[in-house]
């Protein structure tokens, strides 16, 4: 029979330590080795965490520096702009003073009127009468402009208060059928599509869909699903695609700066770049994007600012109330343009093949 070891297998890590004096040595269990391995480990991560904790504090630091530096620039700009603005009310306030000493003077100056020489009195009475007889003369101009108003359809104006300059209504009044006609062609106006009703107008309202306060740019006509819908005048189509607010959409761009816009469409019959005439069929009435029921949106733009659709929608050829209910359009230079197109004379045949 073999004989039994008499050594167990050791189970133990064995250290010495030795020195001048004396030798010792430890006996540490081997457990303790996958232990130590942990706790190492767990000490480099620790290490390494800090590391890049410290590193993105730093760059917050830089961050946080870059945003003091710009607010501190702010500061010192705005200080200038309230130093510049206080200097500007002191001038202003020493002006008030001044005007307040000139206008004291001018009431002294009044107080003496007795003294004026008969001579600048009778003068004064001379122009006086010359300037009445130059009313009665404008007012018999204006009533000969009323005459050539009334002559070619439109209506005669009443309101004193009409902004509208005479030479621009003498201008206006002398209107061409051609030239007419070219305006109404070319600048929106009529319905888009069969006359429904408005639902909602141009303007301040509460949206239908989110209830929060905005600005309507257009208006919202009644119109079923599938409603046809037509150029207001001739164009290009600008656009033609879907987004989430307006759903399936068309922009017509036109002549001097004018754009119309037509929204919630349910199908379009037109792509980008096609020339359209007024009247012709861009697409269906419809209810996609945020919409609340089957209508069409419909806009009119004039270098990109909204204007109320409702005041080109009554415009009749003839009636040239359009000119002074929408402001913000400089009418007379289009007249102008329109006028000397007209008057621009043709090449002939053998002109253009030299």
């Amino acid at each position: 029979m073999p004989k039994e070891s008499t050594h167990k297998k050791d189970k133990h890590f064995h250290i010495t330590v030795s020195d001048k004096r004396d030798t010792r040595h430890f006996k540490i269990p081997k457990f303790i080795s996958p232990l130590l391995l942990g706790i190492s480990l767990v000490m480099t991560l620790v290490l390494v965490g800090s590391s890049i904790y410290i590193l993105s504090q730093h760059d917050r630091l830089i961050g946080i520096k870059y945003q003091t530096d710009s607010l501190e620039d702010a500061f010192v700009k705005l200080s200038s702009k309230n130093s510049r603005l206080h200097q500007s009310l002191t001038v202003e306030r020493v002006n008030k003073e001044v005007i307040s000493v000139v206008l004291t003077k001018i009431e002294e100056i009044s107080g003496v009127s007795s003294s004026i020489d008969s001579n600048i009195l009778d003068r004064l009475a001379t122009i006086s009468d010359h300037l009445s007889t130059k009313e009665l003369d404008l007012e018999e101009l204006y009533g000969r402009v009323d005459s050539l108003e009334e002559s070619i359809g439109l209506e005669t104006r009443q309101n004193s208060g009409e902004n509208t300059a005479l030479m621009e209504r003498i201008e206006l009044a002398k209107l061409s059928v051609n030239q007419q006609k070219i305006l109404h062609d070319s600048i929106p106006n009529g319905f888009p599509t069969e006359n429904s009703g408005v639902t909602s107008a141009f303007g301040k309202r509460k949206h239908p869909t989110t209830n929060q306060s905005s600005f309507h740019n257009g208006i919202d006509l009644k119109a079923t699903l599938g409603t046809n819908v037509f150029a207001t005048a001739d164009g290009i189509v600008k656009t033609a695609d879907s987004s989430k607010l307006s759903g399936n959409r068309i922009v017509l761009s036109h002549n001097f700066g004018f754009e119309t816009r037509f929204a919630h469409l349910s199908e379009i019959n037109v792509k980008p770049g096609e020339v359209v005439q007024k009247g012709d069929l861009i697409g269906l009435s419809g209810n996609t994007g945020r919409s609340n029921g089957p209508h069409l949106h419909y806009e009119i733009r004039y270098l990109d600012k909204p204007h109320n659709p409702t005041d080109f929608i009554i415009w009749e050829f003839g009636n040239q109330e359009i000119f002074t209910n929408v402001r913000g359009i400089q009418w007379q230079s289009l007249i102008n343009l329109i006028s000397k197109q007209i008057s621009r004379p043709t090449l002939q045949i053998s002109q253009v093949a030299l």
